[in-house]
């Protein structure tokens, strides 16, 4: 939604040949002395231990953490990966970013102005470990039925030629303490964006191991098996 791009509008990205190209046309990353990191500032490109290899992001393996994959049903594609903490998560998304950089901060602006709109919401910008950040806070009827709220903290971190867009939620979107292991995460998860020309705001591709794509498919087929089981039967 809010990475919506006008359908009308052709976006066409030309790469030129790397002989000629200057020195000053290579993408320069800001300065992240603590992550998260490029594939090209990392001196090992081997993950296969510590770390969940999904292509375009890897994301470090923490103790007491448990992992998932966001999935869109409808397109069977991956669109992020959360780490859970003590009930608090940390979601996060990569997207293609321009060569220039600050992608985040027209992001942030949309994201502020479309949920400042919103009916009893409340946004506010707060300065964080990695810049601005967005504390958005919705109103939620709880699951007893008492008022409560829905409260999510997003953080956007500019890399090269690559977007970050992360979401704490839990008691880890406004309690610092309670946010360490999961920045820990954020702050050692490596982007592998690829050479190819990608058009701004687009979406990374996620590609999960086949190991994971084994139990996704394992955990549908129990899920279809114990909606069928819940289903009355037809004959009664």
């Amino acid at each position: 939604m809010l990475f919506g791009r006008n359908r009308h509008v052709q976006t066409e990205t030309v790469v030129l040949p790397e002989h000629l190209r200057d020195a000053e046309d290579d993408p320069v990353a800001d300065q992240r002395p603590e992550g998260p990191f490029d594939i090209s500032e990392v001196e090992t490109h081997d993950f296969s231990k510590g770390y969940m290899d999904l292509g375009a992001i890897k994301v470090p393996v923490r103790k007491n953490v448990s992992y998932r994959l966001e999935q869109e049903q409808s397109k069977q594609k991956v669109f992020a990966v959360s780490a859970v903490h003590d009930n608090s998560t940390l979601q996060i998304q990569a997207f293609a970013a321009p060569r220039s950089g600050g992608q985040w901060e027209e992001i942030r602006q949309e994201m502020y102005d479309q949920n400042k709109s919103a009916q009893g919401a409340s946004v506010t910008v707060q300065e964080g470990e990695f810049g601005n950040e967005l504390l958005i806070r919705i109103p939620a009827e709880l699951p007893d039925g008492r008022k409560g709220e829905r409260i999510a903290r997003f953080i956007g971190i500019d890399g090269p030629r690559w977007m970050i867009r992360a979401m704490l939620m839990g008691k880890a979107a406004i309690q610092k303490d309670e946010a360490d292991v999961l920045y820990d995460i954020l702050k050692n998860t490596v982007i592998d964006r690829g050479e190819r020309p990608l058009p701004a705001r687009q979406m990374l591709e996620l590609i999960p191991p086949e190991s994971v794509v084994t139990a996704m498919r394992e955990a549908a087929t129990r899920r279809r098996q114990q909606a069928k089981q819940q289903q009355p039967n037809a004959q009664q």
